[in-house]
């Protein structure tokens, strides 16, 4: 018959120090992004090339399925899988075997202010916190991520990140809506002129906001024609969801980047859930047929790296609609990938193109 070992004795011989280094599972945890630091606003501190991660869990305007104000704490507990990967894999020459690329993983700092203020019946005063709130943070730190609701949150978050940039002498700021619709609707009958269509529109508003500096990437539902040729016309930018698949991102995306590397100071880049198809991302309020996959998409922020992005979101990720918790792991990959990787110093180097690698891929 076994015995039970002296639990008295094993507590004993070991201290807390013991076991401080050791990585968590991914389910456990204070579920923070990326398992960072909690920090007040006020005294967020992430060095000169870091990240503060603020959520903002307000799906008010939502018009066919709520729950987007889920997707904050949901993104934020998928993330916590890739906490211990900067210990583990950071030191290794990495190879994605995906697209070829040769990286490594890098540690900027990453702070988790927490929740921005919303008002849940009062969408006005919600967008005054927000942008108030996002100013504050834009003027903190050096680079911001929002883990936003349902996607009219884009517009308050984007207005404080640029008032902030603007208070520290930035000039133009870009503006990439990576999502199956332009957003760019003027009033809705249920919700008036804030929501979630009608972001865009009410960010092309600002003043000083110029069409060229802002791209819509990844569209492909229905829309108005004449609002389509009007878009054209007055210089944005428009990459269908279609000419990504067609040609690839590279080639797709190449005139976008060009553009807004030449011309703007910084770039926020904003990512409703909805470009990908919902038989990839069940989790969201719209249900997208026809959207782009999540490969795309990934090569998507590989061709924006080049570009000044100094602010960047996601919306809409509704975690009840997906019990498999895919989207908000999607969401949380895809975030991880585009803060962590770092193109290697002996860029060009990997078993697709150095042919002293060959015979390790016949």
């Amino acid at each position: 018959m076994n015995q039970l070992p002296d639990f008295d004795a094993l507590q004993k011989s070991v201290k807390p120090d013991d076991f401080e280094a050791d990585p968590l599972p991914g389910w456990a945890g204070v579920a923070t992004l990326f398992g960072a630091p909690a920090a007040p606003m006020a005294q967020v501190s992430v060095g000169d090339d870091g990240w503060a991660v603020a959520g903002v869990p307000f799906d008010a305007t939502a018009s066919s399925r709520p729950g987007a104000a889920e997707g904050p704490r949901a993104v934020r507990q998928a993330s916590l899988v890739f906490a211990s990967y900067l210990n583990s894999l950071g030191e290794w020459r990495m190879l994605d075997t995906r697209s070829g690329d040769t990286f490594r993983y890098r540690g900027p700092q990453v702070a988790d202010v927490g929740d921005l203020h919303i008002y849940p019946t009062d969408t006005i005063r919600t967008f005054k916190a927000v942008a108030a709130e996002s100013r504050a943070l834009s003027q903190a730190a050096p680079r911001l991520i929002f883990l936003n609701g349902d996607h009219s949150a884009t517009f308050p978050t984007f207005a404080g990140f640029r008032s902030g940039r603007l208070d520290r002498g930035a000039g133009r700021v870009g503006f990439i809506n990576i999502d199956h619709h332009f957003d760019f609707g003027n009033w809705s009958a249920l919700h008036g002129p804030l929501y979630h269509g009608s972001n865009s529109r009410r960010i092309s508003e600002l003043p000083g906001m110029r069409p060229e500096d802002i791209a819509f990437v990844g569209v492909g539902d229905v829309t108005k024609y004449d609002q389509y040729r009007d878009l054209l016309d007055r210089g944005f930018h428009v990459v269908p969801g279609t000419a990504i698949r067609k040609e690839g991102a590279a080639t797709a995306l190449r005139s976008v980047v060009h553009h807004l590397g030449e011309h703007c100071d910084t770039v926020y880049v904003s990512l409703d859930i909805d470009v990908l198809d919902s038989a990839v991302a069940t989790g969201t309020g719209h249900v997208t047929m026809g959207g782009i996959g999540t490969g795309a998409l990934l090569d998507i922020y590989e061709q924006l790296r080049p570009l000044p992005v100094e602010a960047v979101d996601v919306a809409e990720v509704a975690p009840r609609y997906d019990p498999s918790g895919s989207t908000a792991q999607i969401a949380a990959h895809l975030l991880f990938n585009f803060l962590f990787r770092a193109e290697c110093a002996e860029s060009g180097l990997s078993p697709w193109t150095d042919p002293a690698a060959e015979q390790t891929w016949e």
